[in-house]
């Protein structure tokens, strides 16, 4: 392998001689119940792969993708040692000697040639929501809406409602970024720098921002898409003059100004935060503005909350790579919502609702941005 990054080699380092004391933050290893892919072994495993101890390969690189790359074991780490950074550096060390999973063969090729993770969704026509999409956004609008794929997947509804909302808060109708009757582009290509292709990633978002001239800036309710903007992320990300706002930051920011009417009664509902938004972004605050702004009263606060949240299981592939420890992660919240009395989980992230959705029913759980949208008659 060529030699690791000074960051990464520097925890790999302090992470083989630790006593393994954030074993218990894995989600991962605590769904999987193993030692194996614990913070401390891939750390391990990786020292072995890079001094030539363990060969490379398709299972050594399996291993690398049982990391969500929910930084929750970083929370509890005395050094700030980044296991993410060093799992995502591994995987496209790997996938440069041709080296592909079993379980993702094939996901690269179908990811590029559709410009999404997703297999093609019906159009915005066949929806039904052609004309209510070119009602709330303009194709030539300054300000960019870059759509979360898994919006676009599985709550296509919502995409209108948050055109509305920002009209009402902006001044003006956004652009929509997003993916719609076979053309453009459907997902920031998170997913396929996570499967290791940081190549294919940086030709990808090359081809896709050619696409995003004439835009000022970019809203998201990706906090993917916005983490790679952020300084200091864990996932090297792509050199760009692009400006990405979680729309979060947006909503927060002019939180007085939202047009709420009557707000949602959160009684049972809890928050739940969002590895991408939370931990990466840092939004917790941002989030329990907007709650309080638009819920009376607001949701409850989980007992483990914050930067201690558990992860839904969902990112970074690891539902394809490890199905059933994925989904025992999201059925764990749930359970500790009926533990602690609730009836309902509000989260920031679409990956986040779909994966509890999975586990139970579409009743669970609901985005953030569906509630600011009701308080505010979208």
């Amino acid at each position: 392998m060529k030699p690791l990054s000074p960051s990464v080699e520097k925890a790999t380092a302090y992470c083989t001689y630790c006593p393994k004391m954030c074993r218990f933050s894995c989600p991962a290893a605590e769904a999987e119940n193993r030692e194996t892919v614990t913070p401390w072994a891939l750390m391990r495993l990786l020292e072995y792969v890079q001094d030539g101890t363990v060969e490379p390969s398709e299972e050594v690189y399996e291993t690398f993708m049982h990391c969500m790359g929910c930084k929750r074991c970083q929370t509890w780490c005395k050094h700030n040692s980044d296991v993410p950074e060093a799992m995502w550096e591994a995987r496209a060390a790997l996938h440069s000697k041709g080296l592909v999973p079993e379980a993702l063969a094939g996901f690269a090729e179908f990811f590029y040639e559709g410009n999404s993770p997703h297999s093609e969704p019906d159009s915005y026509k066949e929806a039904g929501l052609a004309d209510a999409i070119n009602e709330a956004f303009d194709p030539a609008g300054r300000i960019g809406f870059f759509v979360d794929c898994e919006t676009r997947k599985y709550e296509p509804q919502l995409i209108p409602r948050i055109g509305n909302l920002l009209d009402s808060l902006l001044g003006e109708k956004a652009r929509l970024i997003s993916r719609d009757d076979g053309e453009g582009h459907g997902c920031c290509g998170f997913p396929v720098l996570s499967y290791g292709d940081d190549i294919g990633y940086k030709a990808y978002r090359r081809r896709m921002e050619r696409k995003l001239e004439g835009v000022d800036y970019v809203i998201t309710d990706c906090a993917a898409f916005a983490d790679l903007h952020t300084e200091g992320g864990s996932f090297g990300g792509f050199e760009s003059d692009l400006e990405v706002v979680h729309i979060l930051e947006l909503l927060a920011d002019l939180v007085e100004e939202l047009p709420v009417g009557d707000r949602v009664d959160a009684t049972g509902m809890m928050l739940h935060d969002s590895c991408f938004v939370g931990r990466h972004l840092n939004l917790y605050d941002a989030t329990r503005v907007v709650l309080n702004a638009t819920c009376d009263p607001p949701p409850d606060e989980f007992q483990f909350t914050r930067d201690d949240t558990p992860c839904c299981g969902a990112p970074a592939h690891y539902h394809v790579i490890a199905p059933e420890a994925s989904e025992a992660c999201a059925q764990e919240r749930v359970h500790q919502m009926d533990r602690e009395g609730g009836s309902k989980i509000v989260c920031a992230s679409s990956t986040c609702n779909k994966a509890f959705r999975r586990v139970r029913d579409a009743n669970i759980s609901a985005t953030l941005l569906d509630v600011v949208c009701t308080a505010c008659g979208f």
